[in-house]
């Protein structure tokens, strides 16, 4: 790290993977620095790091937190005492297991159709896409990130190679599966952001699953946000229960052009600040000096 922590008045907080965040970040301290904040990234797991001495910490690009992920919550329990901590202890922990999405399901928002798998269970995948009726069909862990242990079953061929990851990471963890949207390569898979709970911007990724040799999981492109998107990202947020600092709502459409919710990430997103502009960092970085100085 370039500059000592103890310099720091708000911690963004990063993975050893990413010591210095990513070009975001930069953005985000800069705006910080005209408000009176010194800001830097700051290691989750350092055990050097007195968390009591920021007057919050940010969660930014902890991006090893799905493969350690007790860990990271204990961690964030822990630093969550000592500092303000956005998104807060209990957000991390209810986000980081994709369990989450059957809650939401259960209050009402529109989400993919979902197979849960129980750690420990032992599924035979071929015959559950048979009965779901899934010819394109993504499985995954409950708990992942960046399509990890992701794989999408499209072929019969692809079916060994799907039931093989299963009995790999199902003794260890849940794991879902869902039908593949064919619109995240049309229409796309569309992020809608809020900041400080004010929707900022919107942007258009890249599907991961296509096939794509040139995927990369940073690209985006700004979009603007339909109406019923905004809406719908409204309910979700809404669905929760929690004030969030930031939130990205990841959505595609159905076969029929309904919207579904995909992904709420509100643990360590990419928030894509540099596709959202000026307004978008400078609407983050008030949030935060709101909450640090109300909290001093």
């Amino acid at each position: 790290m370039s500059v000592n922590e103890n310099a720091y008045d708000v911690a963004l907080v990063t993975a050893s993977t990413f010591p210095e965040c990513l070009p975001d970040e930069h953005l985000l301290a800069q705006a910080l620095a005209a408000r009176g904040l010194k800001a830097g990234p700051v290691i989750w797991d350092d055990p050097a790091v007195d968390w009591g001495r920021f007057r919050l910490a940010l969660i930014r690009t902890a991006w090893d937190s799905d493969a350690r992920r007790e860990e990271f919550v204990a961690w964030a329990e822990r630093a969550g005492a000592r500092c303000p901590l956005w998104n807060p202890p209990e957000v991390l922990r209810w986000n980081t297991h994709k369990g989450y999405l059957r809650e939401l399901a259960e209050r009402g928002i529109a989400t993919v159709p979902t197979a849960w798998l129980e750690r420990g269970s032992r599924p035979d995948v071929k015959a559950l896409l048979a009965e779901r009726g899934w010819a394109d069909a993504v499985v995954k862990p409950a708990v992942s990130a960046g399509a990890r242990d992701t794989l999408r079953v499209r072929r019969p061929e692809d079916l060994p190679a799907a039931q093989a990851l299963v009995e790999r990471v199902l003794p260890h963890k849940d794991m879902m599966v869902q039908p593949y949207l064919p619109s995240v390569e049309g229409h796309g898979e569309r992020s809608i952001l809020f900041l400080g709970g004010e929707h900022t911007h919107a942007i258009k990724r890249q599907p991961a699953l296509s096939g794509n040799p040139g995927y990369d999981a940073t690209a985006a492109e700004p979009a603007p946000s339909s109406e019923d998107e905004r809406a719908f990202a409204r309910q979700v947020l809404a669905a929760t229960g929690f004030e969030l600092l930031y939130a990205r709502v990841d959505v595609a459409r159905d076969e029929h052009g309904g919207l579904l919710l995909m992904e709420l990430e509100v643990t360590e997103p990419n928030l894509f600040l540099r596709q959202g502009g000026p307004r978008a960092v400078d609407t983050l970085a008030d949030a935060i000096v709101h909450k640090a100085r109300g909290m001093a």
